[in-house]
């Protein structure tokens, strides 16, 4: 291996760049990140060798923190979300001309995840299951297409985050219906510009995910987890989740899809399981996710193996982790308990958690092994970090 070159990590709120942080630094890499938020999540971390603050998400914000990149002899910068991801492909050029490789796949290829509908249509011809969906292109259609697959249903964006190449468009959430009439009111929440939502049919289950690291199409290391609480009480990210061996029947289908998309890089396949049958494909999340230091504590270091990727060096694929290992994310779960408080949300047709139920999960006894996934003994800091960064969010939400 040559001699490790500065790492710029974007996103530095999130968790899965404290994991990167972590990852990175110990295996000598100068880590930096940068953020908009002032006091982000990995920059409390003892691996955090400088911090950048960028003023927004702009490709005028981009181009500041590139040219402050250069000037710090950076090598390589990871974008860690949607919105880093493309607006570091929008200037995949400019950050190469300045000697910084940009460390996610290209922009076609992220298309196919971003774009919900590309998804659905990739997982169709290479025969992964996927619940009745429609893709309308008009207020009409989505009425139309709604009772095809039949009540409940429930509509979601096109995409998590709407680029228009000027600017992103507000953030849609996915909205369950039970009856016709409710149908227009939620397509119109959902609409991002010229595009409707997809109209798809309600699935229950529990949501399990196959995470993987693909170099041009060929998966070097998997893993997987079952999430024991969503954050979100009618799915989401977990909050408390325990590595497991993966699957055969979400592996097989999972690797399907990855090959057809030519996949380069980390990815998220997520399901929902029902318990028989064919487990159903709900998205695929392009980039890494936010439980990514469970792997790395199971034993799959997939940061490490990204950058070594990304440098040219040969990496073999890794087959082995340890299951049963169980991670906690305390601030998540403080927001789980706030929507479980807030109560369920209109037209949602699965279980909920009461109020009582909230409260056992936040202050009662947790399983066996459980960690904490901010708090580290040898880098203890983010443990409060994120608790700043959460009352600092939900100071400015209220």
């Amino acid at each position: 291996m040559r001699q490790p070159e500065p790492i710029l990590i974007l996103d530095g709120h999130t968790n899965q760049a404290l994991a990167c942080a972590r990852s990175l630094g110990e295996a000598g890499f100068a880590v930096y990140v940068t953020s908009h938020e002032r006091l982000p999540l990995a920059g409390w971390s003892r691996h955090c060798k400088g911090r950048y603050r960028l003023r927004g998400q702009s490709p005028e914000d981009f181009a500041e923190v590139r040219a402050w990149a250069q000037s710090q002899g950076i090598g390589l910068v990871l974008p860690l979300t949607e919105r880093s991801c493309v607006l570091a492909n929008a200037a995949r050029a400019e950050w190469e001309a300045a000697g910084v490789t940009v460390g996610c796949g290209p922009a076609e290829m992220l298309e196919g995840a971003f774009d919900k509908a590309r998804t659905i249509r990739h997982a169709e011809e290479c025969c992964v299951r996927v619940p009745p969906t429609r893709v309308p292109g008009s207020l009409e259609e989505c009425v139309a297409a709604a009772e095809e697959v039949g009540f409940p249903c429930v509509l979601k964006p096109r995409r998590s985050n709407a680029w228009d190449g000027v600017r992103f468009l507000p953030t849609r959430a996915p909205v369950y219906v039970k009856r016709r009439d409710e149908v227009r009111v939620a397509a119109e929440a959902c609409r991002q510009g010229d595009e409707w939502p997809l109209v798809q049919s309600f699935v229950g289950g529990r949501g399990k995910g196959v995470f993987a690291l693909c170099d041009g199409g060929r998966v070097v290391a998997r893993f997987a987890h079952e999430r024991l609480r969503d954050t979100r009480p009618t799915g989401s990210g977990s909050s408390l989740r325990r590595s497991v061996l993966p699957e055969r029947r979400l592996v097989g289908p999972a690797e399907r899809l990855l090959a057809k998309m030519n996949w380069h890089g980390p990815a998220m396949v997520e399901f929902k399981d029902e318990g028989s049958g064919e487990p159903a494909l709900m998205e695929v999340n392009g980039r890494f996710w936010g439980s990514l230091q469970l792997g790395i504590d199971a034993g799959v270091n997939f940061p490490l193996l990204w950058v070594s990727i990304l440098r040219g060096e040969p990496v073999r694929p890794h087959t082995g982790y340890e299951a049963g290992v169980t991670l906690r994310w305390l601030w998540g779960d403080f927001k789980r308990f706030l929507f479980i408080v807030r109560g369920r949300p209109a037209g949602y047709a699965g279980e909920y958690p009461s109020v009582a139920e909230g409260l056992r999960e936040l202050f009662g006894p947790q399983p066996t092994g459980t960690r904490l996934e901010a708090y580290r003994a040898g880098d203890p800091w983010p443990a409060v970090g994120e608790w700043v960064q959460g009352a600092r969010d939900l100071w400015a939400r209220l």
